[in-house]
């Protein structure tokens, strides 16, 4: 298969193991642009800008040269690693890639405790505010929901639910289902797939175990207690019945 560019798929291991560190993979393309070098590789490791999760940076190490990999984004079906390279990287040959551990699993932690943070803040308020924005960095994610009123009041109990399901270390499980049986699944936790592209047929769904489930193609912990603490940074009015929540995942 091949993108439009004329870059053939790359095999998506960050799906098969969100734990892997390190992997070799054969290089498919390079193209020089500004400065820096693309690489399309067989398979990677590297997850890419996309879905609100920001993409993951590391290193990339071949016979003749290394990569600083400051950029990863898809092109259609194939994975391009922005680069700047010290000697030169191939086509055809064997690298290595290694992927900044700690900045990634920053981010499955922040990622994993916003989906947990959206039930809590229903299960807290006893409204089933629906999530009309959110974000992810390395630092923080945040969620827009529609309220009502201010979510300040609510804000210890969300707090304590939110840590309540941390501390039971639920199971976070990645399901595949068609969009039917996926739009039906998902509205049994107040979500829905209104903002997936209709053409998306195949849904990948995340949940954490009987406490929340909606679509997403981002990199997530195992089970809720790797997530350690929520903390909640601070609470905003967005305009007229919309309220931002900031938060991040911390250690204990």
């Amino acid at each position: 298969m091949t993108t439009q560019e004329g870059f053939r798929a790359s095999r998506l291991l960050y799906y098969e193991d969100a734990y892997l560190k390190e992997y070799t993979a054969k290089v498919l393309a390079t193209q020089a642009t500004d400065g820096q070098e693309k690489i399309v590789l067989d398979q990677t490791a590297f997850y890419p800008v996309g879905g609100g999760q920001p993409s993951d940076t590391g290193k990339m190490k071949g016979a003749n040269g290394e990569a600083l990999i400051t950029d990863v984004h898809m092109d259609k079906s194939a994975v391009v690693h922005v680069a700047r390279v010290e000697g030169t990287i191939s086509e055809g040959e064997t690298v290595t890639g290694a992927i900044d551990w700690n900045r990634r699993y920053n981010l499955m932690r922040n990622h994993t405790l916003a989906h947990l943070m959206a039930e809590a803040i229903r299960k807290a308020t006893g409204s089933p505010s629906e999530v009309v924005s959110s974000g992810l960095d390395l630092d923080k994610a945040r969620l827009d929901l529609a309220h009502s009123g201010s979510l300040g009041p609510f804000i210890p109990d969300i707090q304590k639910v939110a840590d309540d399901i941390i501390k039971e270390n639920r199971p976070v499980e990645i399901k595949t289902m068609q969009r039917k049986e996926a739009e039906q699944y998902v509205a049994r936790f107040h979500e829905s797939l209104k903002t997936l592209p209709p053409q998306v047929e195949t849904v990948r769904i995340v949940e954490v175990r009987d406490w929340h489930a909606c679509a997403c193609g981002g990199t997530h912990v195992k089970n809720t207690g790797e997530i350690g603490h929520a903390e909640i940074l601070r609470r905003m009015s967005k305009g007229k019945g919309v309220q931002r929540i900031e938060f991040r995942a911390k250690t204990s």
